[in-house]
């Protein structure tokens, strides 16, 4: 933190404020921690709200939505998942199969409904206290925040894999990279 600008470490400080007092207002928790169900344990119940916020994730995106739990424990989650039908699992490449997405079933589906009014619910509490422009202004600098940190969309993250896949497919000497693929453009020089 030393090579930090004043500036900066002022608004690190304030940030640092501002977030153990949110935390004492009791809304630092998580939308989707601890989403109620009789039958599911907390993390089943997570991993069916991704599913539904992302309607086919690769298992190791999954695993990475829900804390970066280890597979094993995601391969076990998913399983009692696949027992309950509120999830199933597909190979996304024949030849691979290495390769798992997961996706909702219909029942997963209404169950993962249920969890989004929740969030929902939750989230409209955390927004009431501010009137109708804070709310926007604080929507936009969020947006503006996720855009700078670089965060992959899920269409992006499903392009990226599909690509691998097709990759996987082709010979290697099949196709050399264009400039395009290795960041050249014709106003380059």
């Amino acid at each position: 933190m030393s090579e930090l600008s004043v500036e900066v470490r002022v608004q690190v400080a304030r940030l640092r404020n501002l977030i153990i007092d949110v935390a004492r207002c009791g809304a630092l928790g998580s939308p989707i921690g601890s989403l109620p169900h009789h039958e599911l344990d907390p993390m089943e119940v997570q991993a069916i709200w991704w599913l539904k916020a992302e309607s086919l994730l690769p298992v190791n995106v999954l695993a990475d939505r829900l804390g970066g739990i280890a597979l094993p424990r995601l391969s076990r989650l998913l399983d009692r998942l696949e027992d309950a039908k509120l999830v199933q699992r597909e190979r996304s490449v024949r030849h691979d199969r290495r390769r798992v997405r997961v996706r909702l079933t219909e029942q997963g589906r209404a169950l993962a409904e249920n969890a989004d009014s929740v969030v929902q619910e939750r989230m409209a509490r955390l927004l009431m206290p501010l009137g109708g422009e804070q709310r926007s202004a604080l929507i936009d600098l969020l947006e503006g925040w996720v855009e700078a940190l670089g965060c992959w969309n899920r269409a992006e993250e499903m392009a990226a894999e599909e690509s691998d896949a097709d990759a996987a497919r082709e010979p290697h000497h099949a196709r050399l990279p264009s400039l395009e693929d290795v960041g050249v453009t014709a106003n380059a020089a």
